[in-house]
């Protein structure tokens, strides 16, 4: 279902299959790459987030009525 309504940006490498930790390593390498090569003094951030708790206090009234949106049968 995630696949078929799109609802993961195609940078999202968690839980994918075929998206291994070289990957995204690959992706982050170059994309810095690409910002300083653009401009050599560009300071590039990485912020990390965990958000593995985050799933225990979601709206669980507002996901379904996301997923219902975007046409996820009930």
């Amino acid at each position: 279902m995630v696949k078929k309504h799109a609802l993961l940006p195609q940078s999202q490498m968690g839980a994918r299959k075929n998206r291994l930790t070289l990957l995204a390593l690959t992706l982050l390498a170059t994309t810095i790459k690409t910002a300083w090569a653009m401009q050599k003094d560009f300071i590039v951030l990485i912020l990390s987030l965990d958000i593995s708790g985050a799933y225990n206090n979601i709206l669980y009234k507002r996901l379904l009525y996301i997923l219902r949106v975007k046409g996820f049968p009930e």
